[in-house]
């Protein structure tokens, strides 16, 4: 098994407010725990299940095209009002020796010998009036004070972020950029069926993409085909 999301934590992210400053204070931060299995999130309408999801898609950022704009309304509003920052961290666990060495100089040991990789996010609101601008960091350690994440990292954790499914028939249609096509991208099963292996000699193909060249092959054979595309060509 390689890594998985193992924890989040969220402070003054929309419903999760503050952690404790001092002996005797309220803990209204996130504390969540993940085992490396499937993990479902169950809870009433406004419970903070999609903020936790947010979180994790701030953190990660995603394979879709789609593009998450921290907005004023991100900052967790308290009896004191609204805060002027929020944190959010992912951490990873059970790291093989391969991604250890590709997250190496970003890697936190505690003082058991144990390595996780923790990514977190920090955003301050920099402005008290519209347009309400934000800063945003993304660095590694449980309190961001770790180097910062590159390109390629960030790159490699991407996660495939699916919105709430609200009718099942449409939104899993395939398509470029769909839902469909997101779950297949991110199966680790799939990812050699991008391999063109079609063989006009021996007309075999295995993969996907080869499967698929195979039968554009033939289809471009086809007479009827053939005589729309000669017209279309001469017309």
């Amino acid at each position: 098994m390689s890594l998985y999301l193992a924890c989040l934590y969220a402070e003054n992210f929309r419903i999760f407010g503050a952690a404790p400053q001092k002996d005797g204070d309220n803990d209204a931060s996130l504390c969540l725990d993940f085992g490396p299995a499937t993990n479902v999130l169950v809870g009433e309408n406004d419970s903070g299940k999609t903020a936790i999801i947010d979180a994790i898609r701030l953190c990660l950022l995603t394979t879709a095209a789609d593009f998450y704009r921290i907005t004023r309304d991100d900052f967790h509003v308290g009896p004191g009002g609204r805060a002027g920052t929020f944190k959010i961290t992912c951490g990873f666990k059970n790291l093989t020796t391969e991604e250890q060495a590709v997250f190496l100089e970003l890697l936190t040991t505690d003082d058991d010998g144990n390595v996780a990789l923790y990514v977190t996010v920090k955003a301050e609101l920099m402005e008290p009036l519209p347009p309400h601008r934000v800063s945003v960091t993304t660095r590694s350690g449980r309190d961001g004070q770790g180097p910062a994440l590159d390109g390629a990292a960030r790159e490699l954790l991407k996660a495939t972020c699916l919105r709430p499914l609200r009718d099942a028939e449409a939104e899993l249609r395939s398509g470029r950029g769909s839902r469909l096509s997101q779950i297949l991208a991110g199966y680790p099963a799939m990812r050699a069926q991008g391999a063109d292996d079609f063989d006009k000699e021996d007309d075999s193909a295995t993969t996907l993409v080869g499967i698929l060249r195979r039968a554009e092959h033939h289809i471009g054979d086809n007479e009827a085909v053939a005589a729309a595309r000669n017209d279309i060509n001469t017309g």
